[in-house]
């Protein structure tokens, strides 16, 4: 997922360079299968001099919007796992799992099975774009484009700024935006090679079905969620929830927080959620992306902007094939 913001130029992108086998994030970052991992370098890690950069955790109590579901504590967040915290899928599959333990497992084969099956498909999506003062919000304009969705290529076309069309495409019109909702977020947060860390949260009822939420963390040099400011990008750490679905081992919804980001970096808080639900296609029933919304805040002054964005009208997408005049 990714968003850019105007004024102090802001992108937050979940970049998923390894798992995927077409590009689906702007400004030209490129994906390959999970066939070809073993012959790509692993992603690099955030450069030294971000790494050794004074550390900070976004302030949770200045009235501040946050994406997370249910009633927040006004506590300030929990400190991250201990570094030496044995890795999640390392260790496990020489023992018996307990049930939490298969449950992950089970979505872990859904999120990469989800990606291969996906189909062919054309959707429009509808961003709404605000900026935000505490829990006040002023509107600033609605970005619409019909995406593409062509053997794992994700495409826009039809882009209209309040309704009028542009000849602009969506990744040069300003402001903030958001891409790569349908696979890319999904399958970094459950790659082994992403060493998530998963503590189960209990029950939750969403959409309604009851769900399981886990818990989890990544650390910064197995994360791939790039955050840019200005000329400022690093690979952030982060830490969020997903609700899976025990019956099916589908994930239902995703929250993610980026976590200690630099003290002297631009932005303080940057969010991003996803939620699921299952639509027809070609007469068959997907689970996917129907609203994402996505959130940064400048720091030190409670000032931030916000996406919300909806998926609609699913169809099956055919390649026109033309020979000839």
């Amino acid at each position: 997922m990714r968003s850019s913001y105007s004024g102090r130029r802001f992108t937050c992108l979940v970049l998923l360079a390894l798992f995927l086998s077409a590009p689906i994030s702007l400004h030209a970052q490129t994906a390959s299968s999970p066939q070809s991992q073993s012959a790509q370098s692993a992603p690099s890690a955030p450069p030294p001099s971000a790494q050794s950069q004074p550390q900070s955790t976004p302030p949770c109590s200045n009235g501040r919007p946050i994406l997370k579901r249910g009633t927040q504590p006004t506590l300030p967040p929990c400190p991250d796992p201990p570094p030496d915290a044995p890795p999640a899928a390392a260790s496990i599959p020489t023992r018996s799992l307990n049930p939490s333990e298969a449950l992950i497992e089970r979505a872990r084969q859904a999120a990469f099975e989800f990606s291969e099956k996906l189909p062919n498909f054309i959707c429009q999506e509808i961003m709404s774009r605000y900026t935000q003062r505490g829990r006040e919000e002023m509107a600033l304009d609605v970005v619409s484009a019909d995406i593409i969705y062509d053997d794992a290529h994700e495409t826009y076309r039809n882009v209209k700024i309040n309704d009028r069309p542009t000849d602009r495409s969506l990744q040069e019109i300003g402001g903030s935006r958001s891409t790569g909702e349908f696979a890319s977020t999904l399958l970094e947060i459950f790659h082994p090679d992403t060493q998530a860390r998963f503590r189960s949260g209990g029950a939750s009822s969403i959409l309604g079905v009851s769900a399981q939420v886990y818990d989890f963390t990544v650390e910064s040099e197995n994360s791939h969620w790039h955050v840019q400011s200005d000329s400022r990008s690093l690979i952030t750490a982060y830490a969020g929830s997903v609700w899976i679905d025990p019956k099916t081992a589908r994930v239902l919804r995703i929250e993610m927080q980026a976590r200690n980001l630099p003290s002297d970096f631009p932005m303080d808080t940057v969010e991003s959620s996803v939620d699921y639900s299952y639509v027809w296609i070609g007469g068959m029933s997907f689970l996917l992306p129907v609203r994402a919304e996505g959130l940064g805040c400048e720091r030190g002054i409670n000032e931030c902007r916000h996406n919300k964005i909806d998926f609609r009208n699913y169809h099956e997408f055919k390649s026109e094939i033309k020979i000839g005049n």
